[in-house]
């Protein structure tokens, strides 16, 4: 009897666990799918901004070397000021160069006769071959000289025009106007021609050259928005740029234009130089300063972009999004990203328009997972309306 009652109560106690994992599991598949927030992609119409790191650099640059030798008799300029492009900036001792000047010419004289005697002569030997006074022998001889005499006046001439030159040489002019810096010699100075050491140099400071770096990636946009508008002969459209000096964050007064792309990529850095123009009316940038430039971009593209906090930074530097597929289950894509844009990224692939990317509610999420989709408002996860946000 005793052991019969101990039995019912073991099978009640089973019935009674059995009925609460029963009622358990049952909860369980009962659970909602977590809710998540979701904007759909389509492209808009943005102004890219990029900060990038550059130098300025001299718009032209001339560096001032003799072109013959000789003692530097006089220097005709003020070290740091400006000078016109024509301008004596040197005096070289022309004594030796005047005396070979007047010898050429001297000898252009001396040709010049013997060319008048070589004529007559051929002209008097013309009127006697007819009368067989003279032998043909030497009226070709005759006419041979007079070629010869034509010859020699030309190089006498010639070395005219050389000693010349050489002589106007003597006198050192600014090829540019600019900014001269200090001087490499001073008066009683030995130069040679065209020596390796620059005597001084000129440099052209307004405008400026600002030359900036960018990742070969992100300057493929830009090397393709310039080559579409100059195939559509929109030479004159303009890319502003804007220069922060130094480290101090301080905004340079006046805004410069993108001028041109290289095309070519630095191999130690696989970065591509972006040369940009700048006046420089007070003469504030100087060759070598570093500054930082934000580059503004027309939105002549549609681009597509994403919020940030959308995106998965893989460790491998590779980076993706969550979407909401079909029959709302959520599936992982690798994207690739190019610049910021405010609070968000600009992607440049693997996002098409119309795809859903969750944007809230990622934590936890698994492959192939349903969950229930909640449309966000466009000013809560991107910039206003008014620029055309993503929807």
């Amino acid at each position: 009897m005793i052991f019969s009652c101990v039995a019912l109560l073991w099978a009640c106690a089973d019935q009674t666990s059995e009925g609460r994992q029963g009622g358990d599991a049952g909860s369980d598949a009962a659970q909602p799918p977590p809710e998540v927030g979701y904007i759909t992609v389509r492209p808009r119409r943005i102004a890219l901004t990029n900060e990038l790191p550059g130098r300025v650099k001299a718009y032209r640059t001339a560096e001032i070397r003799p072109q013959v030798s000789g003692i530097i008799e006089s220097r005709l300029f003020e070290e740091g000021s400006l000078v016109e492009a024509g301008r004596q900036l040197y005096q070289i001792d022309p004594a030796r160069y005047e005396a070979e000047y007047q010898r050429a010419k001297a000898n252009l004289q001396d040709a010049e006769a013997e060319l008048q005697n070589a004529a007559s002569l051929a002209r008097r030997y013309e009127r006697l071959i007819d009368a067989k006074a003279v032998s043909a022998q030497e009226y070709d001889k005759a006419v041979a000289g007079l070629e010869k005499a034509k010859a020699a006046v030309a190089l006498a001439e010639a070395e005219v025009r050389t000693s010349k030159i050489n002589l106007d040489y003597t006198k050192v002019y600014a090829p540019i106007s600019g900014y001269i810096g200090p001087s490499s010699v001073t008066e009683g100075a030995l130069v040679t021609a065209q020596q390796e050491t620059a005597l001084a140099t000129i440099r052209q400071l307004d405008p400026v050259y600002v030359d900036l770096s960018q990742s070969a990636a992100e300057a493929r946009q830009i090397q393709e928005r310039l080559m579409t508008d100059r195939m559509a002969g929109n030479t004159r459209k303009e890319y502003k740029v804007f220069l922060l000096l130094g480290n101090t964050g301080e905004t340079y007064p006046h805004e410069g234009t993108l001028d041109a792309t290289d095309l070519f990529v630095d191999r130690q850095t696989g970065t591509i130089r972006l040369r940009s123009v700048f006046p420089n009316p007070n003469i504030v940038l100087l060759p070598g300063l570093f500054v930082r430039a934000s580059m503004e971009l027309a939105g002549d593209t549609e681009t597509i972009v994403i919020p940030q906090k959308s995106v998965i930074i893989e460790p491998d530097g590779t980076t993706s999004v969550w979407l909401i597929g079909e029959n709302s289950k959520v599936e992982k894509r690798d994207i690739r990203t190019g610049a910021p844009y405010k609070n968000n990224w600009v992607v440049l692939e693997g996002l098409e328009t119309g795809d859903r990317v969750i944007v809230e509610g990622t934590m936890n999420l698994r492959e192939g997972a349903e969950v229930k989709p909640m449309k966000l408002e466009t000013a809560d996860v991107t910039a206003p309306q008014t620029e055309g946000g993503v929807e």
